[in-house]
């Protein structure tokens, strides 16, 4: 390990379509997601797979399909060098970006240059877990309060979320993510993805048809007292997908004329209150900016992704985001949220927008099931 500290830097992101549970992947297996995202990374960056030190993969629900080390079959099932080992984690929604701090944080100790990362979740073939522990049920009595929806729901009853609103931002979601795929302005980031009906070429979320009409007549699903809110018109929807990059020391990619995307600056995970876990992007931003010496101002994008719109607007008004420039392509709500999938997601989408605009500062951040909160800042170089 030398004497001073590598910068880590992310040379290329991509992303596959996301397709809706059921739909265009519906006959894929979870790895061959994987395998399109390492084979655009190798193809458009030119670094052979035989550089890398180690893979990272994040996935919520690993069992069934996405059980046993899907890194590590990942790798064997798409051909590439058995000498790459192969690591699985989950940090459940969080999973792929806790890869892309884990990558960053082995290149600052020195410990290789080269790591590609991923994250991915199959919601056709593997069912949505909701098993506790049963301490947690009696902790929280029964463990209703810990379903994702409620606390959506107790976000919305606790900080004066309003049903009006939640709808409003939702459509927001679908015009923005809309008028970004009819501009191209996702192009730079999705990989397409050959199906044995085809190849899917876009994101099959984002509707056209949808209204203030349509989402205001939605019936609530988590809660059916008056105050209830939290529908499936304004919650993100069940996804497949993936999403990588490839993470290189700065020195490694000048040294071998990359370009760079961006530099990881800071990063933080925190743990908060599992019944309101969707406030986890707050302290998480703020603990990120922080270690930065930045503050939320100076954040030219932010990507906070939607699980909810409940969570996402309390998160947008607690830490001051200009409308602006927050998830200025839309988000989960439009596009899809495959768990383990969508840390990576978001940060791609995050920094070819930055680059795209010229910005300098980016900030990708994301609550977690069961109470944390994840966010990475990144610098355009």
């Amino acid at each position: 390990m030398s004497g001073s500290i590598e910068r880590a830097v992310v040379v290329d992101a991509v992303r596959t379509p996301q397709a809706k549970k059921g739909g265009g992947f519906a006959d894929l297996h979870p790895e061959d997601l994987v395998i399109s995202i390492l084979d655009a990374l190798s193809d458009r960056t030119g670094v052979e797979p035989e550089e890398w030190v180690d893979f990272r993969l994040g996935c919520a629900n690993q069992e069934a399909e996405q059980g046993r080390n899907l890194a590590r079959q990942s790798l064997l099932a798409g051909g590439f060098p058995d000498s790459i080992p192969g690591a699985t984690l989950s940090r459940l929604c969080g999973s792929s970006l806790t890869t892309l701090n884990d990558a960053a944080r082995a290149i600052e100790a020195g410990d290789g240059d080269v790591y590609p990362i991923a994250g991915v979740e199959h919601m056709s073939s593997v069912p949505f877990s909701d098993w506790l522990h049963p301490s947690l049920k009696e902790r929280y009595d029964g463990g209703g309060s810990l379903s994702m929806g409620m606390t959506a729901e107790t976000v919305a009853r606790r900080y004066d979320v309003s049903r009006a609103d939640q709808d409003a931002f939702a459509l927001r979601s679908h015009e923005r993510a809309i008028a970004a795929r009819d501009s191209g302005r996702f192009a730079d980031e999705i990989v397409p993805v050959e199906t044995p009906d085809g190849t899917v070429e876009h994101d099959e979320g984002p509707r056209e048809d949808t209204s203030m009409e349509v989402l205001e007549s939605l019936p609530t699903v988590f809660a059916d007292d008056d105050d209830a809110s939290v529908t499936p018109g304004n919650a993100s929807p069940l996804t497949d997908g993936a999403a990588g990059a490839l993470v290189t020391s700065e020195r490694y990619a000048e040294e071998n004329d990359l370009p760079i995307l961006g530099r990881v600056v800071s990063r933080a995970v925190v743990g908060v209150d599992p019944e309101v876990m969707g406030i986890g992007p707050v302290p998480a931003t703020r603990a990120a900016l922080d270690e930065a010496g930045l503050t939320i101002d100076e954040m030219d994008l932010v990507e906070l992704n939607e699980a909810f719109a409940s969570q996402s607007l309390y998160c947008k008004r607690e830490l001051g985001i200009d409308d602006d420039k927050l998830n200025v392509n839309g988000g989960a709500i439009a596009l899809g949220h495959p768990l383990g999938c969508s840390g990576a997601r978001i940060a791609t989408t995050l920094l070819h927008e930055l680059d795209r605009r010229d910005g300098r500062y980016g900030l990708a951040t994301m609550c977690v099931g069961f109470g944390q909160g994840v966010a990475t800042v990144f610098e355009r170089v």
